[in-house]
C-alpha cells in the first residue's frame, strides 16, 4: 500500500514495506477490523464537506503510520476517529465509543444447514474511556438476513453480554450465503457494530469430501486455473468451517457449488468462469502452469461484445480485495463495471506478480471476449510502481495507466509514450513524491501525463479523492480522444 514512507529510496524503508506485507499472516480479523472501519470513513467521506474532509487528515495520516509499525488497535482508533470527524450528526459519547471499538467474530462462518448454533464474541479492539457493559445504556440486536434482506433470525441481547460471547441458537437455516447483523439500540438510530458473511450449504461435509478425495484426478485438457482455483478454495473452507475469520465476507455456499461445478468440467472449466463472474465477485487462481495469481474479479451482468479490461493493482499490506472492498469503498471496481468492463484485480506480493498483464489476458481470453485495444490499469501506491512496470513490460498491451500515491522508475522512452497516464497524489500523501517524480519523468519522456494534486487529501483518501476524475480520464482514452 506504502511505497514511498520517508526517502526516495527503496532500500530505506523496505524494513517497514516487510512488516507491512507481513500482515497478510497475521490473524485475518485484525485485517478485516481495519478493513471494515476503512469502508466505513470512505462511505462518509464520499459525502461530507470540505471542512470536515480537512479535519479528517490527521488521523488518517496516523492510521496510516500505526499500520506500517504494526500497531492495529491503535490504528482502528485512529481510522474510527477519522470516521466521527466525517460523518454527520452529534459528536459522539463515550458509549458509543465503547460500542465502535469492540470487534464481533461468529463461528461457524460455513455450516451445514442442519446447524442450529451460532457462537458470536465480543472483544474490545482498543481500550476507550468506557469499556465493557457498565454504565453503556441500550441493548444489542443480532439479526441474520438473506441475500434479498429478509430476516431468518433476530435475538435481542444485553449489553452486558457484549462482554464476552453470546451463544445463540438460530435454528436451521437455508442454503445460501448470509449476513450477521449486529446493532446496539439506543433513543438515536440504531449504531451497526458489525456485518458478516455467514453460509450454509447443505451436506457441506459430504460435498467437502467429494472434493478433496478427487485429488489431482482432472480430465486430461483441464485448464491449470480451473485446478488451481479449487486447489485455493479448498482450504478457504477449511478456515471458514473451522472458525477462521477471513479479511472479507466469502459467498462460500455460491463458491462450493462454483468448485463442484469445476470439478465436473461440465459446461467446461472456461463457460463455468464466465458464468459465476457474470454479475458477481470471483475468486480465481490464474495460472499458466508455471506461475500463479490470486485474482478477484467481476465481469458485468448483461456483457455482451469484446470486453474492456480494468487491472487493480493493491498497494503493500493489500489483497486482491483491497480494490473492492476499501480504495475509495470499492467505487474503482463498481464503477468499470458499470462501463461495462471486466475488473481484475490481482495480488501481488514484495517481488511483484508471478504472471504479467499480458500472460493474465492470455489467461482470461478462455473465458472471457476481451477488447485487447481497451486494457487500462489503476495503481495505488504499490501498486503504482507496479502499473508502471506493466507498461515497460508490455506498452503495446496496456492503452491507459493510472499511478495513485506513489511511482517508480518511468519506462523508458517509447515504451511510456504508448501510453495515456494519469497520475495524482494528495497535498499531505507521504507518496507525492514519488508521483510527482513518476510525472516528471514520464514528461521527459515524451509521453501524455494528466498530473493532479489534491488538496487536503493524504495516502489512503487519494484513491477516492481522484476516481471521479480518473474515470473520465479512462472515459475519454476508451473513446478514442486525447
Amino acid at each position: 500500500m506504502f511505497t514511498h514512507l520517508l526517502r526516495r529510496s527503496w532500500w530505506c524503508h523496505a524494513p517497514l514495506i516487510v512488516a507491512a506485507l507481513g500482515l497478510s499472516a497475521l490473524a485475518e480479523t485484525p485485517r478485516a477490523e481495519l478493513g471494515n472501519r476503512l469502508r466505513r470513513f470512505e462511505i462518509a467521506w464520499q459525502e461530507a464537506d470540505e471542512e470536515r474532509r480537512a479535519a479528517a487528515v490527521g488521523p488518517m495520516t496516523a492510521a496510516v503510520r500505526s499500520f506500517f509499525t504494526l500497531k492495529l488497535s491503535a490504528a482502528a482508533s485512529q481510522l474510527d476517529e477519522a470516521w466521527f470527524t466525517v460523518r454527520s450528526g452529534a459528536s459522539p459519547d463515550p458509549t458509543e465509543r465503547a460500542a465502535i471499538a469492540t470487534a464481533v467474530t461468529a463461528t461457524p462462518l460455513l455450516a451445514d444447514t442442519t446447524a442450529e448454533s451460532l457462537s458470536v464474541a465480543f472483544e474490545p479492539f482498543y481500550e476507550t474511556e468506557q469499556d465493557g457493559a457498565e454504565g453503556a445504556p441500550g441493548r444489542l440486536r443480532l439479526s441474520i438476513v438473506d441475500r434479498a434482506g429478509e430476516t431468518l433470525a433476530e435475538r435481542p441481547s444485553d449489553w452486558a453480554e457484549a462482554t464476552g460471547t453470546i451463544q445463540w441458537q438460530t435454528g436451521p437455516l437455508p442454503e445460501g450465503d448470509l449476513t450477521l447483523v449486529v446493532e446496539r439500540l439506543s433513543d438515536a438510530p440504531p449504531i451497526e457494530i458489525a456485518r458478516i458473511g455467514l453460509s450454509r450449504v447443505e451436506r457441506l461435509r459430504d460435498r467437502l469430501a467429494v472434493l478433496k478425495a478427487s485429488g489431482n484426478d482432472w480430465p486430461e485438457g483441464t485448464p491449470p486455473t480451473a485446478r488451481a482455483t479449487v486447489a485455493a478454495l479448498l482450504p478457504l473452507f477449511d478456515a471458514l468451517a473451522g472458525g477462521r475469520g477471513q479479511e472479507t465476507d466469502f459467498p462460500a455456499a455460491r463458491l462450493v457449488r462454483f468448485a463442484e461445478t469445476l470439478r465436473a468440467g461440465r459446461p467446461t472449466p472456461s463457460r463455468t468462469i464466465a458464468a459465476a463472474a457474470r454479475g458477481a465477485d470471483l475468486w480465481l487462481t490464474l495460472s499458466d502452469g508455471r506461475g500463479e495469481v490470486p485474482v478477484r474479479l467481476r465481469a458485468p451482468a448483461n456483457a455482451t461484445g469484446s470486453l474492456p479490461v480494468l487491472f487493480l493493482h493493491h498497494g503493500a499490506g493489500g489483497s486482491e480485495n483491497m480494490f473492492f472492498d476499501t480504495c475509495g469503498a470499492g467505487r474503482a471496481a463498481t464503477l468499470g463495471i458499470e462501463r461495462g468492463w471486466l475488473v481484475v484485480a490481482p495480488r501481488q506480493g514484495l517481488f511483484g506478480l508471478a504472471l504479467d498483464v499480458e500472460g493474465m489476458l492470455d489467461i482470461l481470453e478462455d473465458s472471457f471476449e476481451i477488447d485487447r485495444s481497451r486494457v487500462f490499469l489503476i495503481g495505488h501506491s504499490m501498486g503504482a510502481g507496479q502499473a508502471a512496470k506493466q507498461v515497460g513490460l508490455h506498452p503495446e498491451a496496456v492503452a491507459a495507466a493510472v499511478a495513485l500515491g506513489g511511482g517508480a522508475a518511468a519506462p523508458a522512452g517509447e515504451k511510456a509514450k504508448q501510453v495515456s497516464w494519469f497520475v495524482a497524489a494528495g497535498a499531505a500523501d507521504f507518496g507525492r513524491p514519488g508521483a510527482a517524480a513518476l510525472a516528471k519523468r514520464l514528461e521527459a519522456a515524451g509521453a501524455t501525463v494528466d498530473f493532479r494534486e489534491y488538496p487536503d487529501v493524504e495516502h489512503m483518501v487519494i484513491v477516492q479523492a481522484a476516481l471521479d476524475d480518473v474515470f473520465r480520464f479512462l472515459d475519454a482514452v476508451a473513446a478514442g480522444r486525447p
